[in-house]
């Protein structure tokens, strides 16, 4: 077909040109055209039709390794992030990138100017708060010491002598009466006894009788003094214990406490709107200018201790699936090929590893840490710089193994095809490790089989 149409475009040519040549040389060239006819045209040659072969592949034997490689960078070990607590507007910012700054400098803070002043304001009362609980205090720790005074006086006249001394009265007055009246009866008895004599005992018993009733009075009224002491010294005590309750609350101190809580708070919200520098250490970024408005714990900053530093990398949940905490590895320095530092992983986020997980809090910080058995420092390298790591995941030694181009997929099932006695032939193989170059044959193949690729 293709040699058809190279001569019908031949011809085509030819009587174009005849066409556009002048009648006077239609005669020469119609000479030349009969003998052309007679002898004919040249048949071009049809070239040889080239048959594709696909590439074939021998199945051998040596090592499989399946690596995971990805990329990482100079951190410090402590890096922190710091942020507002409070939205706002930015009144200052202290630092710029790469200042150095000791733990509890002030790094930047927010337009607060009216919370400040409510802050003097609370401290000033304060101050007089605590003049006033002073005075408080010394005026009740007086009233206390007056009313122990007061009960010890009342609990000293506490004597049983004025009982004592009219029970005393008392009984004489008793026995008294009894001998006048054993006189006067006597005196009755007496039939010689003249009648002024016996009259005379008769008052003596009136005298008696009238002793006993002032003594027994005497002595009701030392009962009674008695007991209105003890009524006295009650109510004492309890003065004194109400004195010194209220001297133990003006200790408390309550009116300062509430002030100090009120102080506190605004001293909290202050702390919100600043940023502390929690340690020594250099400020990697920061993002924010006076004036600028802010949101509420969005990172503005990161702080670094430089003093030690780590390889740190951001993966994929797949990849750090496949790795765990102390794998080991070896990191090539980009900025210098072919230096090769052995090391291992020492912390994956959770839950792929500890990742600071304690007590049910999950550490923010999702990166995957990695130390070199040499320091970054010792290496020359600084913080940002970029290294290559690359980790063994499996290995199988002296195994078949083919390249992956050379064994085929289909609807999940494995298969390669061989060259057989001028044929082909499928065959199902069983699979190990997968890596970039090879793929392990755990079945179906011999060493030595070629196999024909797709």
């Amino acid at each position: 077909m293709k040699q058809r149409g190279l001569s019908s475009l031949f011809l085509l040519l030819i009587m174009v040109g005849l066409i556009s040549l002048p009648l006077g040389c239609s005669s020469g060239l119609s000479g030349s055209a009969s003998s052309s006819a007679s002898t004919g045209p040249t048949p071009t040659a049809i070239p040889t039709s080239i048959v594709p072969t696909n590439p074939t592949y021998q199945v051998q034997r040596g090592d499989v390794v399946r690596l995971l490689q990805f990329s990482g960078r100079v951190a410090p070990v402590r890096e922190e992030e710091l942020f507002f607590r409070a939205n706002g507007y930015v009144e200052t910012v202290y630092v710029r990138r790469n200042d150095s700054v000791k733990a509890g400098d002030l790094l930047a803070e927010l337009e607060v100017t009216d919370l400040k002043n409510q802050i003097t304001q609370v401290e000033a009362e304060l101050v007089a708060v605590k003049m006033n609980n002073d005075r408080q205090l010394a005026e009740a720790m007086a009233n206390v010491r007056a009313r122990e005074l007061a009960l010890a006086k009342l609990q000293a006249s506490d004597s049983d002598t004025q009982i004592l001394s009219a029970r005393i009265n008392l009984e004489r007055a008793q026995e008294a009466l009894a001998d006048a009246k054993v006189e006067y009866q006597e005196a009755l008895d007496r039939p010689w006894e003249k009648e002024e004599v016996r009259e005379r005992y008769a008052e003596a018993v009136r005298n008696a009788q009238w002793n006993l009733e002032l003594a027994q009075a005497q002595y009701n009224d030392a009962l009674k003094a008695r007991e209105r002491l003890s009524y006295d010294i009650e109510l004492a005590q309890q003065d004194l214990d109400l004195a010194r309750m209220r001297q133990a609350e003006i200790e408390a101190g309550l009116d300062i406490t509430r002030t100090l809580l009120s102080l506190q708070r605004l001293q909290g919200q202050l702390a919100d709107a600043r940023i502390i520098a929690p340690f020594d250490g250099v400020i990697l970024s920061t993002n924010i200018i006076a004036g600028s408005q802010v949101q509420g714990y969005k990172t503005v900053m990161t702080i670094a201790d430089p003093s030690e530093l780590e390889i740190m990398a951001d993966l994929s949940t797949n990849e750090m699936s496949e790795l765990t905490e102390g794998a080991v590895l070896v990191a090539e320095v980009i900025n210098r090929p072919g230096e090769m530092v052995p090391g291992f992983i020492r912390r994956l986020p959770y839950p792929y590893g500890g990742g600071g997980k304690i007590e049910g809090v999950q550490d923010e910080d999702t990166s995957t840490r990695i130390t070199l058995e040499k320091s970054p420092t010792e290496l020359g390298m600084r913080v940002g710089d970029r290294v290559r790591i690359t980790v063994e995941l499996e290995r199988s030694v002296n195994t078949l193994w083919l390249p992956p181009q050379a064994v085929r997929t289909f609807e999940g099932r494995n298969f390669v095809v061989i060259q057989e006695d001028g044929g082909q032939r499928r065959l199902d193989v069983t699979i190990g490790i997968r890596s970039t170059e090879r793929i392990e044959i755990l079945d179906g193949l011999s060493e030595g089989q070629i196999v024909i690729a797709p």
